[in-house]
């Protein structure tokens, strides 16, 4: 009998990461428009290629802001707990989960100080979110940091703040891959 694989939880807190998408286009197409008319601008110059590399970082930040929220997602796996970033995953062990517990958004992360996450949605801190205790990071935290937004790490503690449309199937998973493990380990 074949396993059937897992359902993946698409990550919310990368959402706000379209409007990135979104000025990386715009920028995409006015530095290309500037590019294209430089010649008949400023006459023919021998630094017209390097006015390509403005283009192509827009162009980036274009894939970027629209992909990103397409691909962070966290996944229950039988190796760990899969938590896949724009641009990295993570797999954290199943060792190193301490509990999980649902916990509302507004109370993990304060609406008024936060200035990255004021760009949220309203919803998202009405929403709860899952939140793994652990019992350390199997990378430091600056190395994790570095990759993956700030708001997934439990701040003031070892864990993640998986915040996703459905927590409550997350729980769920999470939980019955928990205790099959250490069911499996003994425990």
């Amino acid at each position: 009998m074949a396993k059937r694989r897992s359902k993946r939880f698409p990550l919310l807190v990368y959402t706000p990461l379209r409007r990135w998408g979104d000025l990386g286009l715009l920028a995409t197409i006015v530095l290309g428009a500037f590019w294209l008319l430089m010649p008949r601008v400023l006459g023919p110059t021998p630094l017209r290629p390097l006015a390509l590399l403005p283009v192509l970082a827009s162009g980036m930040l274009m894939l970027y802001g629209y992909f990103a929220p397409r691909v962070a997602h966290v996944r229950c796996t039988p190796a760990g707990l899969r938590l896949q970033g724009p641009v990295m995953p993570l797999i954290i062990s199943y060792r190193r989960v301490e509990q999980t517990r649902p916990v509302q958004m507004a109370q993990i992360f304060d609406p008024q100080k936060d200035r990255a996450a004021r760009r949220w949605p309203l919803r998202y801190w009405n929403m709860t979110a899952v939140v793994v205790d652990l019992k350390g990071f199997p990378v430091s935290r600056q190395w994790l940091r570095l990759w993956f937004d700030p708001h997934l790490f439990l701040p003031g503690g070892q864990g993640l703040v998986l915040l996703v449309e459905d927590w409550m199937a997350l729980s769920q998973q999470l939980d019955s891959v928990l205790s099959a493990y250490r069911a499996r380990r003994g425990r």
